[in-house]
């Protein structure tokens, strides 16, 4: 252990250990006393740290003891993590890599929004109090760390200001839907006035201090997407934002179709990697989205918080288990387009991030149905923030525009 990769790669190898512990084990995490945990870890010397560790493990109490010893280790090895760094600024994801056999993950050192270490939380809440674990990768999906230039986060944020992003669904959409390989690719999405629409929602979030805006899944073309970073770009609109969501579009490159999400930030500027849609939209028999898988998961590391982003199945399939729920993020973010079973799956898969992790999730789904119906919404936007279980009418809208609290 030497600096602050040596540190780092310390902090790493002991929580792999405790959360590759049997599940019976680790649970008894949840009974340590929050308050006991910190004071034996602050007056923990360095060169205590790895010394004498528990041998017996034959009893579940021999097990505790050693679980303890883990645990106090961990955090004493948080806080001279942070001792060494010293508040040094991270602004790139090397400054968080750490390994530890074959392993690797970023410590990002900043403090989840959403949760403070409590006595009752399990480990995977409160294992390390002020820094998270992100592993870099998730099954076959790599994760990238991308740090965004946020200014106006900083400024909101030291202004106290309450997080709230904008949702935009559109009126009068029409999708030009093309047969490709067997299977569909809407190959153009526009509504009436959509650029003039878009411009004058994100001036009107950037007036009441929005970190961003959402559009759903499949209603933005990639030629309407680039107009709007351009107009950005140039200064041609008022925008004070922090990232935006203009949808997403099915695009062709030499492997394929992919479905990819218009992420960028508040410039304008285009989030690298892309996000592209993991799981394809299928149907039975029915028609399926011609489009292969992506393989990448970009979190956005921004002033005010961690983002993650999802693409419709990728966070409501309920037959697989998306990735999001191994993100140590504070949001993850999605734009969607169905019907109703497709928000229902919505609620139940943000139901398990605010459990475990008590990530939250801001979901943005115009309404698609094969036949549709006078009665249908617009569409539903889901702001997931409390343990409440919203119903179907609560998340309807008929108005293009809403702002929700985070």
């Amino acid at each position: 252990m030497d600096g602050l990769e040596g540190t780092r790669n310390a902090v790493y190898g002991l929580w792999l250990a405790i959360d590759a512990a049997p599940k019976l084990v680790r649970d008894m995490y949840r009974g340590f006393p929050e308050s006991k945990l910190q004071s034996e870890a602050a007056e923990l010397e360095q060169h205590q740290i790895f010394a004498d560790p528990p041998a017996a493990l034959r009893t579940r109490a021999d097990k505790e003891k050693l679980l303890w010893w883990l645990a106090v280790r961990l955090r004493a090895l948080e806080n001279l993590l942070y001792d060494i760094a010293d508040g040094s600024p991270v602004r790139r994801a090397s400054d968080c890599m750490a390994s530890h056999a074959k392993q690797s993950a970023f410590i990002l050192m900043r403090d989840p929004l959403h949760r403070a270490a409590k006595t009752g939380d399990s480990f995977r809440r409160r294992g390390l109090r002020h820094a998270r674990v992100i592993p870099t990768k998730v099954d076959d999906l790599e994760v990238v760390l991308v740090f965004a230039d946020d200014p106006r986060g900083r400024t909101r944020a030291a202004r106290a200001v309450p997080l709230s992003s904008g949702a935009g669904l559109f009126k009068d959409l029409q999708m030009t839907i093309e047969d490709v390989n067997g299977g569909f690719i809407v190959t153009n999405a526009i509504a009436p006035s959509q650029l003039d629409v878009i411009r004058d929602q994100i001036a009107m979030a950037s007036a009441v201090d929005c970190i961003g805006v959402v559009y759903p899944e499949l209603t933005v073309s990639k030629p309407t997407a680039h107009e709007v970073a351009r107009c950005i770009g140039d200064s041609s609109w008022k925008c004070e934002l922090s990232f935006l969501v203009v949808g997403s579009h099915h695009e062709k490159t030499d492997d394929g179709w992919f479905n990819v999400a218009a992420i960028m930030d508040g410039y304008g500027n285009a989030l690298e990697p892309p996000h592209r849609k993991l799981f394809q939209f299928l149907d039975g028999e029915g028609p399926h989205e011609a489009i292969e898988h992506g393989t990448y998961l970009p979190v956005l590391v921004l002033e005010q918080a961690v983002v993650a982003f999802g693409i419709c199945l990728d966070f409501c399939n309920l037959a697989e288990d998306p990735p999001y729920p191994n993100l140590d993020v504070d949001y993850v973010i999605v734009p969607s387009c169905g019907g109703a079973s497709t928000m229902k799956g919505h609620i139940r898969r943000s139901t398990e991030l605010l459990e475990k992790l008590k990530s939250r999730t801001m979901v943005v789904q115009q309404f698609y149905a094969a036949k549709p119906t006078a009665s249908d919404p617009l569409g539903y936007v889901l702001a997931r923030v409390d343990p409440a279980v919203p119903t179907l009418a609560d998340l309807e809208k008929t108005v293009p525009w809403t702002v929700c609290s985070l």
